[in-house]
């Protein structure tokens, strides 16, 4: 089955970014916005799913904030572009948001149920895929607690939402985009954080990140996710000779 591997972070944190270090050649992008890819040659690297004259499926480039639009595309990803092996998932949060907005006059508890059932089919069905395929999210997060007291986790609509559904608890890769200040604008630093260092819910399989931060390269985190997953009990045999 397909890997999942979660990206959250503030705006202008780097999350989308990051995506610049993947192989066009072998990457699909589905935006939950209509806005351009933060990738330079955007332009030319990427271009909007079509069907050409011989009705194949050409373009790596789909955008859309319907559930059942992004859910076709895994789909067609899955079964009729099997170069494809990093798929890619913008702004998943506004496929929450834009929900709400266009049902927002609806009454009732039932219709935050369904919002958490869209959002558990699509990660659900982004775990069935190829084997060969990754499944990259990328999402916004927020303070679910206070200034006193925070509490950081992956932005959903809402505590009626919550209720239902811990989007966060679904991965066992969520990596944080995250600003180091500096001294100044020219030094603050972008980095992705690997693991918790408090009250957020960044995470990753233990013994599979070294550094608590790392380059915010998508590439190089699906290599060193890859490397541990088919050498991991080598880095834990390492470990227990040096104990």
């Amino acid at each position: 089955m397909s890997k999942i591997i979660g990206l959250g972070g503030f705006s202008g944190s780097g999350k989308s970014s990051s995506l610049a270090y993947l192989n066009p050649a072998s990457t699909f992008i589905i935006s939950c916005t209509p806005k351009q890819l933060n990738i330079p040659g955007s332009r030319k690297k990427y271009t909007k799913l079509v069907k050409n004259d011989k009705g194949e499926f050409v373009g790596n480039w789909y955008v859309s904030n319907e559930f059942n639009q992004v859910m076709n595309a895994l789909k067609i990803v899955n079964l009729k572009l099997p170069h494809v092996t990093t798929l890619v998932i913008d702004d998943a949060n506004y496929l929450l948001s834009a929900e709400v907005i266009k049902r927002g006059l609806e009454k009732g508890y039932d219709k935050h149920t369904e919002f958490a059932q869209h959002y558990y089919d699509l990660i659900e069905t982004s775990m069935t895929l190829r084997d060969d395929l990754t499944v990259v999210f990328i999402s916004h997060i927020v303070n679910d607690g206070s200034d006193i007291d925070p509490r950081y986790k992956l932005f959903t609509t809402g505590k009626l939402l919550d209720r239902t559904l811990n989007i966060d608890g679904l991965f066992s890769y969520l990596l944080y985009a995250e600003k180091l200040d500096g001294d100044s604008p020219d030094t603050m630093k972008y980095v992705f954080r690997t693991r918790s260092t408090g009250p957020d819910s960044c995470r990753s399989v233990k013994g599979c990140f070294k550094d608590l931060y790392i380059e915010p390269n998508m590439r190089k985190v699906i290599e060193t996710i890859d490397d541990f997953e088919l050498n991991g009990e080598d880095w834990e045999e390492t470990n227990d000779n040096n104990n």
